[in-house]
């Protein structure tokens, strides 16, 4: 049990929920799957301090669109995750978006990337409805922000090119990065849908920690005592309302 305890509290482990955060999900998933449904493209900005269930509640919502898409409820998909902390330049997106629009192996330049989703993306309103749909999410979109702002401004303008049936999920840390950071031809396509995550309070905290404990052969409470978890949450919720921080606590 204390093995399976340590297991279920690393902030690398998927719960098969997220407590305190179901507004959230609920939110983005209505708003991407309506979207697929009508065969048309779209931008979600997703802000909040770091350790707010961002990533976490997209790929939930990616696994449940999955899911539908499998009982053929919602046209398929491809997903794809560009995480801005893990490409050596932010112009590599554009590789990474070729890669699964064309369904090629095959690298190319980021140069000749962009070349063809240039063409493909302003032919999309001549495919039929038979073209597949992309949702993408850009993770740490912070790290993308370049002097020129080119790659976020073309990750959000093709998603309003006609049928384009591009979905953009853009998760960054600040909710005014946009105002901050990028011109104003790029903050007008952002001004699309946004969904702030705010920090988790000391009861959500608390929430977080003993729903990973249920379900063991142990109760939540022999092993970790309430009031351990109450004074974890406490701190945790005065500093910074960063789930990850209480998961390394209690572990």
């Amino acid at each position: 049990p204390w093995m399976r305890a340590l297991a279920t509290l690393h902030v690398s482990a998927t719960p098969d929920d997220l407590p305190c955060r179901e507004q959230e999900f609920e939110s983005v998933l209505g708003k991407v799957e309506g979207l697929l449904e009508e065969g048309e493209g779209g931008c979600i900005y997703i802000s909040g301090v770091p350790g707010t269930g961002k990533t976490a509640t997209v790929h939930a919502v990616v696994r449940t669109l999955h899911a539908r898409a499998q009982a053929s409820e919602i046209p398929p998909f491809t997903f794809l995750e560009v995480n801005g902390l893990k490409l050596t330049g932010a112009r590599e997106a554009y590789a990474e978006l070729w890669r699964v629009v064309s369904g090629e192996e095959k690298r190319v330049s980021p140069g000749e990337a962009l070349r063809r989703l240039v063409g493909y993306f302003e032919r999309s309103g001549k495919r039929g409805p038979e073209a597949g749909c992309f949702v993408v999410l850009m993770d740490e979109l912070d790290q993308l922000i370049t002097t020129k702002q080119d790659v976020v401004y073309n990750f959000f303008n093709w998603p309003t090119l006609p049928s384009s049936r591009l979905v953009v999920l853009a998760v960054a840390n600040t909710m005014d990065l946009p105002e901050r950071v990028m011109a104003g031809k790029v903050r007008s396509r952002l001004g699309m849908e946004r969904i702030n995550f705010a920090p988790y309070t000391r009861d959500q905290l608390k929430e977080i920690v003993l729903s990973r404990l249920r379900g063991g052969i142990l109760q939540a409470e022999e092993l970790m005592h309430p009031d351990a978890v109450q004074i974890a949450a406490m701190r945790v919720a005065g500093v910074s309302g960063d789930a990850r921080r209480i998961l390394d606590i209690s572990r």
